[in-house]
């Protein structure tokens, strides 16, 4: 599943598409049950690309970027004209980190103005970061319009 969401994110940069995330209420199926949250997703992009109103967010914080810096990665996001934020409160959920190893773990993840700074103390150099990258993700992370992230990774290997 998380492989289909990348594919489906690439064909983004096709003229006249729209994806609307939906990890944080999905039922964990190909087609959720929450149909009215989903067409209210969807009708933003309509409204932003077929009737021109462009004082609306309609799309979640995307991956953009990352920098490696003191044993930490500082991701950076299209917010589209928004901001970061947990939609519970809580610390930001399933986010994993990979040393030169490949071998992904759990990591702890920050909101750092219009970042997310990812690290675990036990990888000195890490190298990528994988955001809701398993079937049953029901990540937190979202922007303050209420649209939740897309999941992403940074990783292609090998990364040398």
């Amino acid at each position: 599943l998380p492989k289909m969401w990348e594919a489906q994110l690439a064909a983004l940069a096709i003229n006249n598409t729209g994806m609307a995330a939906t990890t944080d209420i999905s039922d964990l199926d190909l087609h959720p049950a929450n149909k009215q949250d989903v067409g209210k997703r969807l009708s933003l992009l309509a409204l932003e690309n077929e009737y021109g109103e462009k004082d609306i967010v309609c799309y979640g914080p995307r991956y953009k970027s990352m920098q490696v810096r003191d044993g930490k990665i500082h991701i950076t996001f299209d917010t589209f004209g928004s901001e970061l934020m947990s939609r519970d409160g809580k610390a930001l959920n399933y986010f994993s980190i990979a040393g030169k190893d490949g071998s992904f773990i759990p990591a702890i993840a920050e909101i750092d103005g219009g970042k997310v700074v990812v690290y675990r103390n036990e990888i000195a150099e890490p190298r990528a970061v994988r955001f809701a990258w398993k079937n049953d993700a029901r990540p937190n992370l979202m922007n303050t319009a209420g649209l939740p992230a897309y999941p992403f990774r940074t990783d292609v290997w090998p990364l040398d």
